[in-house]
């Protein structure tokens, strides 16, 4: 990330866009106002949009690489914050600024309130208000395919932590939308929906996770139903929801510093992964965070994402 500068909207660009209400900005993405969108798609933007949801001013950031082809429907990557993140911070931690620019996507970070998520029985603010975070995910998801040439088969979440454990939230409420999730260092907090459809689902934990627990939650959140939930729980529960064959993993792929088990004969043509990182801690991505240490290179966690996600459209 360093040395490199977000891309700012050129002239032609920003003559369209001051019409709707955008504010250029040299040294980051450039703001849109509630009342217009983006008219058109441009290569390069990089625009901060924000609206009235409930009462409340939400915003997020969207990046569009130089890299798409505009004569062509592009996959969406939502990528949500861990909570006490900005979508700035996730942004700097995941890098899937990069990734867009490798594999010509569009990427989207949303921003929770007081930086974070309601995504169940878990310890935000956006929980404790039982604020409409899934509602407001997917009118982010339903500007940016108005706004741009989506390929609406393809679009992903991901994320760390309360963003993972919303990612999944996302995909148990809305997998008519979602082509696949592979996100970070949390679970699924509610129980299946009875609509739920099988999509793939990968989740990356670190066994030194010291905040969520490979094994439990309950050091964060000390009751009966953290107790009994852990990484492998949680790639049964998936795989129970996506009606996989055989009572466990029918692959496992180990290498020197992690290792992904999965089921891979699941209803939809899905598949459900845990890659398990051996030496990590909460934090799975190569990138430091505040006191949490990335893993520096080890592990492409992100690409490892990416790969997983990249691989599946909806039918």
């Amino acid at each position: 990330m360093e040395g490199r500068a977000l891309t700012n909207l050129l002239v032609l660009s920003l003559a369209s866009l001051c019409s709707i209400g955008c504010l250029g900005n040299s040294d980051g993405p450039s703001e849109i106002s509630d009342e217009g969108g983006t008219e058109g798609t441009f290569q390069g933007m990089d625009y901060i949009e924000c609206m009235e949801h409930e009462d409340m001013e939400r915003c997020w950031n969207v990046y569009l690489p130089t890299t798409i082809n505009l004569s062509h429907e592009v996959p969406l990557v939502i990528d949500l914050h861990g909570n006490t993140l900005t979508m700035q911070d996730q942004r700097d931690l995941s890098e899937f600024d990069d990734l867009a620019d490798e594999n010509g996507f569009i990427a989207v970070w949303p921003q929770g309130h007081d930086n974070s998520w309601n995504s169940g029985y878990c310890c935000s603010t956006a929980g404790n208000l039982g604020l409409n975070d899934s509602g407001l995910v997917i009118e982010i998801v339903e500007r940016v395919v108005a706004n741009h040439s989506i390929d609406q088969s393809r679009i992903y979440l991901t994320g760390w932590s309360n963003g993972c454990s919303l990612s999944q939230k996302m995909a148990n409420e809305h997998s008519n939308i979602f082509a696949a999730v592979a996100c970070m260092s949390y679970y699924l907090l509610e129980d299946p929906k009875p609509y739920y459809s099988p999509i793939p689902i990968m989740e990356i934990h670190g066994l030194e996770d010291q905040i969520i627990l490979y094994s439990n939650d309950a050091i964060h959140l000390p009751n009966v139903e953290a107790q009994e939930h852990g990484a492998i729980q949680n790639l049964l529960q998936w795989a129970e929801m996506n009606n996989c064959e055989g009572m466990g993993p029918n692959s496992n792929q180990p290498s020197i510093f992690y290792s992904v088990q999965s089921f891979t004969n699941c209803d939809n043509g899905s598949e459900v992964s845990l890659v398990t990182l051996y030496a990590a801690d909460h934090n799975p991505y190569e990138e430091s965070y505040d006191i949490f240490p990335g893993n520096g290179g080890t592990v492409d966690t992100n690409g490892i994402a990416w790969e997983f996600l990249s691989r599946f459209s909806k039918i």
